[in-house]
């Protein structure tokens, strides 16, 4: 059975796109932001990486807003506790303390973000506070404390941080590994059209 070009390509671009669908639809799923609400505040927590791993350099950004209002809080105190690890993972009952950062962290009022209106030449939003240079040593469940202190008053919102082991993009490797094998069809396609 011989089929004409035009339909033999639909079909290899069809089965490009279903390979390589998966690569994108990861990277969509993968920005995604934490939200909860604390008393007067609406917290958003933001990860870059999005997922933590062991051992790697990582930055939280912490956006707080009058939950009444919508309106950004600028100028609060935004301090964060040492986390903590939950669940099984933890060898010690699931409250092991396992976040490195660049400098120390007072363990009476947490380690302080600092609010940031740029990061680089990019504009944040306002009521924007961060903190970098975060590396975790263990993967597995966290729980992150963050205080807000403002004129609003004060709250406490705790967010889950799951932190993965580094390791082999397999989304990556499969789209990779399929874009070769229909390249690889299309040459013998053409090849076989020339004899």
């Amino acid at each position: 059975m011989i089929l004409s070009r035009k339909p033999l390509m639909k079909i290899l671009l069809t089965l490009s796109l279903l390979l390589l669908t998966p690569m994108f639809a990861a990277n969509t799923y993968a920005a995604t932001q934490l939200e909860q609400d604390a008393g007067p505040y609406h917290v958003i927590l933001q990860m870059n990486p999005e997922t933590p791993m062991v051992n790697q350099s990582g930055t939280m950004t912490i956006i707080v807003k009058n939950k009444a209002t919508g309106q950004p809080v600028t100028g609060a105190k935004v301090t964060m506790s040492n986390p903590t690890m939950t669940g099984s993972n933890s060898n010690d009952g699931g409250n092991m303390s396992g976040m490195n950062m660049s400098s120390s962290m007072d363990n009476q009022s947490g380690m302080a973000m600092q609010e940031q209106s740029s990061m680089g030449s990019m504009s944040m939003e306002p009521g924007s506070y961060m903190m970098e240079n975060m590396t975790f040593n263990q993967p597995g469940q966290w729980s992150q404390a963050i205080t807000i202190s403002s004129s609003l008053g004060q709250s406490t919102v705790n967010f889950p941080i799951t932190v993965g082991k580094p390791g082999p993009n397999y989304v990556l490797i499969g789209s990779v590994a399929g874009v070769v094998i229909i390249a690889g069809i299309v040459a013998a396609v053409l090849k076989r059209k020339k004899y």
